[in-house]
């Protein structure tokens, strides 16, 4: 183990500076920001936890040092802490009588993303409703700060009424960036540590994932909530409903693979079909939609002669 920690703080420091091209404020420094994740779970899922521990620790420190305290500390809520976290998780396994290892379900890793997710929104929507104007209001402000800035002289680039509606779905609208980043650089890194055949675990697989029904009845009670509450309350139950749909939408896709696998689409279909669901945002709603139907009706099962993907 001694002997991989170097090449576990040498991928730190690279997330580092992956993290640190943000700054520039180019499109590029963007994109690569959004990779930053992906050293530290390389690290974990060839390596393992501890290896990853110590990258992300290289990394927290990295970007402290060199951009200060405050972005330190956001790099390691939104970047360190969660990469160690997730492949903490991705590496549970047991071995049962029968003598076959089970891993970590892909479904479980997909909520413990949301709920990383629901105790930021749960911390800062506290925060601001007992110290600030109140996180509705505090989000709104937020968007018409960045709205002047980035319009014209004494003008903004949105109508006012325009930006309410915006606010009411920001922070979940973040979170689920933030979620595809963390899911798109967990499955990049595993597909890395495959390739250079240093996996610690299996691969997973589309029709593994699994949301029960209580993460579904979690899921109506804060839609529920927002539709009837006032206040900040009904605003953060409808972002906490956003960011709770995520693994449900991943659940809906297994089941349109499912379907397109029985149709015979193959690759040329299901790439039509992301293309769709990229200029298409209703699309995403019908997904969840199917999501949430699938543990009741199990549609899955009921596609003769799927294939997994």
């Amino acid at each position: 183990m001694l002997r991989q920690l170097p090449l576990a703080l040498a991928a730190g420091l690279g997330s580092a500076l992956l993290y640190a091209t943000a700054l520039s404020g180019s499109f590029v420094g963007i994109l690569l920001a959004y990779l930053a994740m992906l050293p530290l779970f390389v690290v974990g899922l060839s390596l393992g936890w501890f290896a990853a521990a110590f990258a992300a620790g290289g990394a927290t420190l990295g970007v402290a040092v060199f951009g200060g305290m405050y972005p330190g500390l956001i790099y390691a809520v939104t970047h360190a802490a969660p990469c160690v976290f997730f492949t903490g998780l991705a590496l549970r396994n047991r071995t049962w009588d029968d003598g076959q290892t089970y891993w970590y379900p892909a479904g479980r890793l997909l909520i413990a993303t949301s709920l990383w997710c629901v105790g930021l929104v749960v911390v800062i929507g506290a925060v601001l409703a007992g110290y600030g104007q109140g996180f509705e209001a505090s989000v709104i402000t937020l968007l018409e700060s960045m709205a002047s800035a980035f319009g014209a002289q004494d003008q903004s680039i949105m109508q006012p009424a325009a930006l309410v509606d915006l606010a009411m779905f920001l922070p979940g609208l973040v979170a689920w960036s933030w979620m595809l980043m963390a899911t798109l650089n967990g499955l990049i890194g595993q597909f890395i540590s495959r390739k250079i055949g240093q996996a610690k675990r299996p691969s997973l697989r589309l029709s593994d994932i699994e949301v029960g029904q209580v993460w579904i009845g979690v899921f109506a009670v804060c839609v529920v909530i927002g539709l009837f509450a006032p206040g900040d309350l009904g605003f953060g139950a409808v972002n906490l409903a956003i960011i709770i749909a995520y693994p449900l939408f991943f659940q809906g896709l297994s089941v349109v693979h499912s379907l397109l696998n029985r149709w015979g689409a193959g690759p040329f279909g299901i790439g039509i079909f992301y293309a769709l669901l990229l200029f298409l945002g209703w699309l995403a709603l019908a997904v969840i939609a199917l999501g949430l139907a699938e543990p009741l009706v199990n549609l899955r099962t009921r596609f003769a002669g799927r294939r997994n993907t």
